[in-house]
């Protein structure tokens, strides 16, 4: 064999040795950090200050009450707004049965009553809302009715940056909001990995962000663009307004196809069909 080939062999194999020297220890030591950074795009906690209301986000959570009480008594705000959970056909079954059931609602005024919220300032939601959208739809329709204009947003951490994009796109600039997430209970985000049930807590929201960003996304950008060039016109007021929305030019983003039944009633929301 030449001496040429044995150098090019040789100088091969040094550079293969040094890759593989270089990768094990990045894929070792780096996999961490970057699957951090993966749940940081789920997470989100805004700072917050004294508003007229606190709301408790729907899911069922112990650890989402429990936080929104901590708040009460720090004095943040006076009254505690809780939602309602879609009823379930099953649940639904029960109750004409005569099984006296306690849905999500009820056992989130059971954990503000026990932390100290007088039951005077819990205010129920009494229309039941099918997604996070929806809900804050009827948030929004309560808030107007009592004349609150600031919020804070309590809900789960991994659900806090789906919740705010739904907070920014239906309750728009004529409210103030925070979105903070409750430290009790959630996801681990700093090693949500190693648990079956927070990966796929993961995985579910990361999906359901997805869906929100491509259907809400293009909206909240329009709007944002077209409020800053229509000072001047006459009709950009309508652009505030609640039903506004539905007459963006991104409401035709029918060719898009999700499967869950929960993206299909988000984008009927998002075009004013629902709620």
């Amino acid at each position: 064999m030449k001496a040429s080939a044995v150098r090019h062999r040789y100088r091969k194999g040094i550079y293969f040795l040094n890759l593989v020297l270089f990768i094990v220890p990045l894929t070792y030591f780096g996999y961490r950090p970057a699957l951090r950074y993966c749940a940081s795009l789920l997470i989100v906690d805004e700072p917050i200050k004294k508003s007229d209301a606190i709301v408790v986000l729907a899911g069922g959570e112990p650890g989402r009450p429990w936080g929104a009480a901590d708040l009460y008594n720090r004095g943040l705000a006076d009254y505690v707004i809780v939602t309602r959970d879609q009823v379930q056909p099953e649940e639904a079954e029960l109750v004409q049965r005569g099984i006296d059931l306690v849905d999500g609602r009820g056992n989130y005024i059971r954990v503000l009553r026990g932390l100290g919220v007088p039951n005077e300032k819990i205010v129920s939601v009494e229309k039941a809302a099918g997604d996070t959208v929806s809900e804050m739809q009827q948030i929004r329709k309560l808030c107007l009715e009592r004349n609150w204009h600031s919020l804070i947003i309590v809900t789960a951490n991994y659900h806090t940056r789906r919740a705010r994009m739904a907070a920014r796109y239906v309750l728009g600039p004529e409210f103030k909001f925070a979105v903070s997430a409750t430290p009790h209970g959630g996801l681990n985000s700093r090693e949500w990995w190693t648990s079956r049930s927070d990966i796929r807590t993961f995985l579910i929201e990361f999906e359901k962000l997805v869906a929100y960003t491509l259907y809400i996304g293009p909206k909240i950008l329009a709007h944002d663009v077209w409020t800053s060039r229509s000072d001047t016109n006459p009709s950009s007021s309508l652009l505030g307004s609640p039903n506004s929305y539905s007459m963006w030019p991104f409401s035709s983003f029918s060719w898009l196809r999700v499967g869950a039944s929960e993206y299909v009633v988000l984008l009927k929301c998002c075009r004013g069909r629902t709620g």
